[in-house]
């Protein structure tokens, strides 16, 4: 939701992240960053919040949020990125934490990254010492995205050096940022909130489970033995998520733990979401601070520093951020779940007030560099860092936008439903009617695995992994014990014919390859066992074999780059597929074989992966070549004309125009789509989009070839017409180039005007 039509022409510093009134620690967070940064910076920039809404009618946000996304919408996050391009933003400041963002493990949010032309600044609330595979992902591209990482804990810094392989220049080491609570004026305090001659223990927060406050609770009884002017005040709202999966169960729990342990009149549980002003007060008034959290794999901790800063006497238990918060004697450390712990450390305390007042002296002397204005000071010296380096053009640019980056219609899976039944896809369709006659096939199955694969990366669609699933499933019952594949079974799950061949073992490498590049857990796992026995069979006497078997191999190296053979194997496809592109290429016949037959893009694709794997400009000059040949071939004007199947295009004859063949516009799609990856020329974008046009009329006949009744593809473009059957092979093909025009229109910012180089030139001037 855009709040905010009007164009302001002042520069302007944008925050990304949750936003209080929304209830948790990000929004907190979000919320003091921005306003210390608009107090710094006074009229010299514009700030303004982009929030993040977790529910459909948002929040009641105040002025400085001019934008607003929801969770799971992608056009949002897409319309998000426009609006930082178009509002003279000279950087972004992106608060990441897994849980904020939609998708599988937040991955919505790179849907805008991708897009969005400004320096970004991320601040990581979140470092996973082992993350899963998807959330390395996930992690390594917002990484690789961002101009700065700000980290709030020295342990923060050294995972990123160490798990992710950050280089130092990149980090930022900042504190977390605190208010400024007046020292040493407790009992004035305490009578403010009607707790005049207690001694205080504090912890606030957003209340879960994973908190630990029933052990702190059980430390109590002793204290309160010898100490009866205690009172435990537990200040905070149940966590919302928490609260709409169990309500207040948990809270529950621990007012009736409180009561069973005799305790409850010395305990004060305050079921609210306070503001900044309230909470101080309740900093101030406090004399031990405690938590008790029960996970280690805590790396900053909003509440934790806001109690160092108040000048609390803190007894926590040892997860990371405490651990460093902590040392050098500003707080006690107690091992997790140790009731008898914490009651010892309090107890010692609370019995040596002079020790006490020496321990909150130095825990408030170290948080003065940790100031709201002192961390303001500090991120704004990061942005003029990068803007010296990254500088932001004066003003809008005029952009060209890719042709069919804004009409790209969503996926439906519809038909691929349709079609597959318990066994696998079946291969062909009367009409768009399932033919069992003609059985399932191997290749249909691979080419299947890459499309449900790509569709659950981009959607998080359980239905795409139940179909994933299924076709994982199927070529497992095909592969022999040697590795490779039987290609078609019968209705009845018999095979047919002889074991499939080199292409066939390609395309399931290509499959199985992809799976192992990008499925989940539990489905990679399946692929690479799979691809590591059909790996000993690759061999290069087919082209197309050996095309997708290097895909395949490209994509396994994307996870495992160092894997023992499978680089030289590469390379020697690689060097055999040169080998028949010079043996066979003239002046007027950049190709690698005596004639365009069929699926004829995946040569060229494959030289480009070559190129990447191996660094050899040769490969990339073979690969620009033969697909500017194949172009040049098929390319009328303002429409593709395919290699038809009706006599192909054989050297020295002419251009058969029918049967042309979905498989063929999919193949281009795809090379393309490679090509732009591997020069960032976005004439590839441009070829692409026209190539992909194909599927909706701009082709010899001006007849859509995919019908949005159905979601299936037509299986031809004839002479008479379309062939009116709607096949597996066909509709796979239309669903990956559709997802790969997604892919790009979400990856390509669409500033491909002929003045961006000079303009950037200009700029650093």
């Amino acid at each position: 939701m855009n709040r905010s039509p009007e164009f302001s022409r002042q520069e302007a510093i944008a925050f990304i992240g949750n936003h209080l009134p929304r209830q948790c620690g990000i929004a907190t967070f979000t919320t003091d960053l921005s306003n210390a940064i608009r107090r710094h910076v006074r009229d010299r920039y514009r700030t303004f919040v982009i929030a993040m809404n977790d529910r459909p009618e948002g929040y009641g946000y105040p002025p400085q949020v001019r934008f607003e996304i929801g969770k799971e919408d992608l056009n949002d996050y897409l319309k998000a990125a426009g609006y930082l391009n178009s509002n003279r933003v000279n950087v972004v400041c992106l608060q990441h934490e897994f849980g904020i963002f939609g998708g599988k493990h937040g991955r919505n949010l790179l849907l805008m990254l991708r897009e969005m032309r400004p320096p970004l600044v991320t601040t990581l609330h979140t470092i996973l010492e082992k993350p899963s595979d998807s959330q390395r992902r996930v992690f390594e591209e917002i990484i690789e995205r961002s101009s700065k990482l700000v980290v709030m804990s020295r342990k923060g810094v050294g995972f990123l050096k160490s798990v992710y392989n950050v280089p130092d220049e990149k980090i930022a080491f900042i504190h977390h940022g605190i208010p400024t609570v007046e020292f040493g004026r407790g009992e004035q305090y305490k009578a403010g909130i009607g707790l005049s001659g207690r001694r205080v223990i504090f912890t606030f927060g957003l209340l879960s489970p994973n908190k630990g406050i029933e052990y702190m609770l059980k430390a109590l009884p002793p204290i309160v033995k010898k100490h009866p002017d205690v009172v435990y005040v537990l200040l905070g709202a149940t966590h919302p998520q928490i609260k709409n999966q169990v309500g207040d169960e948990y809270r529950y729990g621990l007012q009736r733990l409180a009561r069973s342990l005799g305790v409850e009149q010395n305990v004060i549980f305050q079921d609210r979401f306070v503001n900044l002003s309230e909470l101080c007060d309740f900093l101030a008034a406090a004399d031990i601070y405690v938590t008790p959290y029960l996970n280690i794999e805590q790396i900053t901790s909003g509440s934790l520093a806001y109690a160092l800063g108040a000048g609390c006497g803190i007894v926590s238990t040892p997860y990371w951020y405490a651990e460093e918060l902590l040392d050098d004697g500003r707080g006690r450390l107690v091992p997790f779940r140790d009731s008898e712990a914490l009651t010892d450390s309090i107890m010692r305390w609370l019995d040596a007030p002079a020790e006490l007042k020496r321990v909150k002296e130095k825990a408030y002397e170290y948080t003065r560099r940790m100031l709201w204005k002192e961390v303001a000071r500090e991120y704004f010296s990061v942005f003029e860092e990068i803007l010296m380096r990254e500088p932001v053009v004066g003003k809008p640019r005029v952009l060209k936008r890719v042709a069919a980056a804004s009409r790209i219609p969503r996926p439906r899976l519809d038909h691929l439903v349709r079609l597959t039944d318990n066994t696998s896809v079946i291969q062909h369709a009367k009409f768009s009617v399932p033919d069992p006659q003609h059985g399932y096939s191997a290749d249909d199955a691979a080419r299947a695995i890459v499309v449900m694969t790509k569709y659950d990366w981009l959607y998080n669609s359980p239905q795409a992994i139940s179909l994933l699933s299924k076709y994982l499933s199927f070529l497992r019952f095909c592969q022999l014990d040697d590795g490779r594949f039987h290609n078609f079974v019968s209705y009845d799950r018999t095979f047919r014919g002889s074991i499939g061949g080199e292409d066939t073992l390609g395309r399931v490498l290509w499959g199985l390859g992809y799976g192992v590049a990008f499925a989940p857990d539990g489905y990679w796992q399946m692929s690479k066992e799979m691809f590591d026995r059909a790996a000993q069979n690759i061999n290069t006497r087919s082209l197309r074999g050996s095309a997708y078997s290097m895909l395949g191999l490209y994509f396994y190296l994307r996870k495992y780059p160092q894997a023992e053979g499978l680089v030289e194997r590469m390379g020697k496809l690689a060097k055999s597929l040169a080998g028949q592109y010079r043996a066979t290429s003239g002046p007027d016949w950049r190709w690698f074989e005596d004639g365009l037959y069929y699926d004829n893009a995946v040569l060229p694709h494959a030289m480009l992966r070559a190129y990447e794997v191996t660094g050899l400009k040769d490969y990339l000059t073979i690969a620009e070549e033969s697909l500017e040949f194949l172009i040049g071939k098929c390319k009328r004007d303002k429409h593709y004309s395919l290699v038809g199947s009706e006599g192909w295009c054989v050297r020295g004859g002419t251009h058969a125009m029918y049967d042309q063949q979905p498989i063929d516009a999919c193949s281009l799609v795809e090379a393309n789509w490679a090509a732009f990856r591997a020069t960032r020329n976005s004439s590839y974008c441009e070829e692409m989009s026209l190539v992909y046009d194909w599927f909706f009329g701009a082709n010899d006949r001006e007849i859509p070839i995919y019908d949005f009744e159905s979601g299936g593809c037509a299986d031809g473009l004839t002479a008479e017409g379309i062939n009116h059957n709607r096949g597996a092979e066909s509709t796979i093909c239309y669903l990956l180039a559709t997802l790969d025009m997604i892919e790009m229109s979400s990856t390509v910012s669409s500033e491909f005007d002929s003045d961006q180089s000079s303009l950037v030139s200009a700029a650093k001037q």
